[in-house]
């Protein structure tokens, strides 16, 4: 998703097209999920698009509402500083987990649509956190919606993630997921007080991925004009 926001910005920017961040981010999903058949949602590309830390809505009539949360700096710093990011090389096609997703709503599978429900609810948990500064929050939030998140499809997640997730709680950290749609990928886990490198050093032990430094990018998408 990032990709093809990224590919249309050069080319509004080349061609000096009238097209605002919302309209980059409608054409990017256009692309990839009506143009391509990709299966999967709108967030990724307006994530990419806007940068920063966000509470999106997603509307009837395909309306969305990207809403910029007003974050102190330094619970931005802290939670950056809390935070570890482990590359779990697992490569996974999103597109087939969510397809199961989407039929399991379909279908009315018992459990996947109260699932989604509460990782909804969750997500208005943590923007509630950040907002009053209740980083202590943040964990156990994440670690119900990773929960709920499980119940949604299988693939999302395996014995192999599922035991790094462990080893990470047995650690220390309070909660954490999958980046993305599961399966594989990047996980994170929020480590509060100091107990992101107690964290790091059980699942450096694991031996199955990086451990990657990180922090959180104010500025979406970027273009400009070399001369």
């Amino acid at each position: 998703s990032t990709l093809v926001v990224a590919i249309i910005g050069a080319f509004t920017e080349w061609l000096n097209l009238p097209l605002g961040k919302y309209d980059i981010a409608q054409y990017a999903f256009e692309i990839e999920r009506i143009d391509l058949g990709m299966a999967g949602g709108k967030q990724d590309q307006y994530a990419a698009t806007f940068g920063g830390v966000n509470f999106i809505e997603f509307r009837e009539g395909d309306r969305v509402i990207v809403n910029p949360l007003s974050i102190k700096d330094s619970t931005l710093y802290e939670w950056a500083m809390n935070t570890v990011l482990i590359f779990t090389n697992q490569r996974r096609k999103s597109a087939k987990i969510i397809e199961q997703q989407v039929s399991n709503v379909k279908k009315k599978k018992s459990g996947s649509v109260e699932a989604m429900h509460q990782v909804k609810a969750e997500a208005f948990r943590v923007k509630k956190a950040l907002l009053q500064d209740d980083l202590a929050t943040l964990g156990d939030a994440l670690n119900t919606s990773w929960i709920n998140k499980k119940k949604m499809a299988e693939g999302i997640s395996n014995e192999f993630i599922d035991n790094i997730y462990e080893t990470a709680i047995a650690a220390g950290a309070t909660g954490g997921k999958i980046s993305g749609a599961g399966g594989g990928g990047f996980m994170f886990f929020y480590c509060p007080g100091n107990t992101r490198y107690a964290v790091e050093e059980a699942l450096g032990k694991l031996e199955i991925g990086e451990i990657y430094d990180f922090e959180f990018s104010k500025e979406g998408l970027t273009t400009w004009t070399v001369k």
